[in-house]
């Protein structure tokens, strides 16, 4: 069957090969404008020509044990991802495409049935099983080609016969592939079904059928070498859920009462990731809505700190949804939130700490000088639990912070942090350590070429545009990093030329 992997295409916008809920990595960022050259060593890597460097760092979950991400250089991702989308127009709808989540979240809502089974797999990304997926994709495309490629992708990739990359556009549409068997042999079954991503809620009219339908979930999950998660299977009264429901609204309405905002009961839908679904008709109204979350967030950091740590979820039912949303929406509220209350957010929710460095970067541009992100900076980066992928989040703030260096004095104890991240076990912190240093002209060209020494192609060409950013290095070094490869030239070229988010 004839078909085309147009890799030039996926590397023109590297939009869709960039890590979901990492920073723009400086391994992908320096090589915007690179398509020919990335086009080209993806060719290669599809053709099996050239190895996939890559390596694996802990990222927090919302609950349970860190979740692996497998980093892999931004060439491969370019190939994986022109390689899924030649075939994607075969493999059905994504599970992620606009409006499914709503329709999950509502799920209950719009079903009459007595009770609703809720249930996920444990792990999933992990153990997809490449020769079962092998077998689904060649009878969705009929492309034996296309399939042996990408088995010899992931092969690669894990290291192994199971696992998707994680965090990856590409991996979500293969695993909507995989985990779409279960789904529908139990509406073949008759269960009225729904799933995002690997959630899944199935309505029923009793207690029995419910409990059939974890049995049979189970069963057909095995079959597929998934199983799942005993501690999100659950079985609830349709009722129950209708009224918990209903004690949200009036949580949030009750904030509205107080502060006589927006209506905010049909701003804000529950979901059970980490962000929320929003209207955007009624989020123009910014300024009305700060007073609502500012209260929200002090009544918040108030009760966790006057819990016993082991009550403090019974907080965070309510109050979680809501935490990450209102950090954004009091970015330009006239107060700071206090260091302390954003070191609690991040403590008590590690992912948190997404919106936590997008307060700090979007004050710095609202209310610069008149604060000092450093302080906050270096608070966050004194915690203790400094996951590689937090250490990533923290370097990107770093380097995207270029104001008050002189005046304030925790901006030296920040950059010591950094410069012991230089230092890192793993290669795309220490790179992104490399970026935030340069950004403040503090990299020296020993421990540049001690970097570069024990790179791999993984993050050589970002070192390069470590020395574009900060100038000032020997002619001769300089001279034989960028004449160490195409990738190296055009990095060094773009922070050179200031093409950088940074500058």
């Amino acid at each position: 069957m004839a078909y085309r992997i147009d890799t030039r295409a996926v590397a023109q916008k590297l939009d869709a090969v960039k890590f979901q809920n990492l920073p723009d990595l400086i391994i992908d960022q320096c090589l915007t404008g690179c398509a020919n050259e990335l086009s080209a060593i993806a060719d290669m890597v599809l053709s099996g020509a050239v190895a996939l460097p890559s390596e694996t760092l802990a990222m927090p979950k919302k609950k349970f044990e860190p979740r692996p991400v497998t980093v892999t250089s931004t060439a491969a991702r370019v190939a994986y991802t022109a390689l899924v989308n030649s075939i994607s127009d075969s493999l059905g709808p994504r599970s992620r495409d606009e409006g499914n989540r709503q329709k999950h979240e509502s799920f209950t809502a719009r079903n009459e049935s007595n009770y609703i089974v809720e249930f996920d797999i444990v792990s999933f990304y992990e153990y997809v099983d490449h020769g079962i997926l092998s077998q689904q994709l060649l009878s969705h495309t009929l492309n034996s080609e296309a399939v042996q490629k990408l088995r010899r992708v992931l092969l690669s990739v894990s290291k192994g016969n199971r696992g998707l990359p994680q965090l990856l556009s590409a991996s979500d549409h293969l695993s909507d592939v995989y985990i779409g068997t279960l789904e529908r042999r139990l509406a073949r079954d008759g269960y009225p079904t729904v799933r995002f991503a690997d959630d899944f809620k199935a309505a029923c009219p009793d207690w029995e059928t419910a409990n059939v339908i974890i049995e049979r979930a189970a069963e057909y999950a095995r079959e597929l070498g998934l199983v799942l998660s005993s501690e999100k299977t659950v079985i609830k009264k349709r009722a129950t859920i209708m009224s918990e429901e209903e004690a949200k609204a009036r949580f949030i309405n009750n904030y509205h009462e107080k502060s006589a905002s927006t209506q905010l009961v049909n701003t804000f839908l529950w979901s059970r990731y980490d962000d929320l679904i929003e209207e955007a008709e009624t989020l123009r109204d910014r300024e009305a809505m700060e007073p609502t979350m500012w209260s929200l967030v002090d009544d918040w950091h108030r009760l966790v700190k006057s819990v016993a740590p082991e009550d403090s979820f019974r907080v965070d039912v309510l109050y979680r949804p809501l935490l990450s949303k209102a950090l954004g929406l009091l970015e330009e509220h006239d107060e700071r939130l206090p260091d302390e209350v954003l070191q609690e957010i991040v403590f008590k929710h590690p992912l948190f700490l997404i919106p936590v460095c997008d307060y700090v970067s979007a004050r710095v541009v609202t209310h610069a000088p008149l604060e000092d992100p450093w302080q906050t900076l270096h608070t966050l980066v004194n915690m203790g639990r400094q996951s590689p992928w937090a250490k990533l989040w923290l370097l990107d703030s770093v380097a995207r912070t270029n104001i008050r260096k002189s005046n304030s004095w925790h901006y030296v104890p920040v950059m010591n942090w950094v410069d012991q991240q230089v230092s890192d076990r793993h290669e795309v912190v220490r790179a992104q350590a490399a970026w935030a240093a340069s950004c403040h002209e503090r990299l020296s060209e020993s421990a540049l070429m001690d970097l570069y020494t024990h790179a791999s192609p993984l993050s050589q060409h970002a070192l390069a545009a470590c020395m574009g950013k900060q100038q000032g290095f020997g002619k001769g070094i300089v001279q034989s990093v960028k004449q160490d490869g195409p990738l190296n030239r055009k990095a060094f070229e773009w922070a050179e030329n200031g093409k950088t988010s940074t500058s």
